[in-house]
């Protein structure tokens, strides 16, 4: 049988040699092993944004995979280092600080990482690249059979996992008030924490206008009327458009083949600027 893939995610670029260096591991480890990537710009320190990309992509990667996500501002203290078995049998290797946080309902069991058996022979002091030194290195163990998921190390309850606060949208007939879940700096769109079954709930149908307001503590960033479709097509270019999301359950926005992030939240990545703080607002 074919051995499990390893898909890494990071915040770390591909502007150095870390992620490389990860790459490396795994490949002393077995050679063999595919290696992939899921992502290495995730916004810096933002475990929310990371842990949702998982969400989005481990369905659609084939039982028994290996994923390994590296969003760290914690790296070197003691916040666990875990390992999390899911119910389709795929793995996630992870700081235990707030990245298994989307996948939580999806996590049969979870084990703590035993660094004394599972970590880069070498590495022990050395405390600021735990990406390299043990997560890739106890992926690539556990992918190419060298250990069991019973000798990762300790298990521990699922409910002693780090969870960042998620808050659920408030619905009436005609009306939603979420907040902005994730931005993509890459086409410039943002998800909101409203499902689609949320807000086709609620009496709002493709083709519908709504009145759309974003705003962050007392600045209003956008409000405007917008067409909810199911396409950017529906609209011109550089016009806003309320759709579904493909990539995860929740509602999109954005401007047809422009930057809704470029235009209007250019401060999101700023240090303190997170994406849960703009409060969202729709009105049929």
């Amino acid at each position: 049988m074919s051995k499990p893939f390893i898909v890494l995610q990071t915040d770390f670029s591909l502007s150095t040699g870390y992620v490389a260096a990860m790459y490396g591991v795994i490949k002393l480890v077995d050679r063999s092993l595919g290696v992939f990537d899921l992502n290495h710009n995730v916004r810096q320190y933002d475990v929310r944004q990371a842990s949702e990309l998982l969400r989005a992509t481990i369905p659609y990667w084939p039982a028994a995979t290996v994923f390994v996500s590296v969003v760290d501002p914690g790296v070197g203290t003691k916040r666990r280092s875990a390992v999390a078995l899911l119910k389709n049998g795929s793995y996630v290797v992870t700081p235990d600080n707030g990245s298994l946080t989307a996948l939580i309902e999806d996590i049969d069991e979870v084990r703590e990482i035993d660094e004394s058996t599972n970590r880069l022979p070498g590495s022990e002091h050395k405390n600021t690249f735990h990406g390299r030194d043990v997560y890739a290195y106890c992926a690539a163990k556990l992918a190419s059979g060298q250990i069991s998921y019973e000798e990762v190390g300790p298990q521990y309850a699922v409910s002693d996992c780090v969870l960042y606060e998620f808050k659920r949208a408030t619905l009436s007939q005609g009306r939603a008030e979420g907040c902005i879940l994730d931005a993509s700096e890459h086409f410039g769109n943002v998800s909101f924490n409203i499902t689609v079954a949320e807000f086709m709930s609620i009496g709002i149908k493709e083709g519908d206008r709504v009145r759309l307001r974003i705003r962050r503590e007392e600045e209003i960033i956008f409000d405007e009327t917008v067409l909810y479709h199911r396409s950017f097509g529906f609209v011109d270019i550089g016009e806003p458009i309320l759709f579904n999301g493909s990539t995860s359950e929740y509602l999109g926005f954005g401007l047809n083949q422009r930057s809704f992030v470029a235009k209007y939240l250019q401060d999101i990545s700023e240090k303190g600027h997170s994406a849960c703080e703009y409060k969202v607002l729709i009105e049929k």
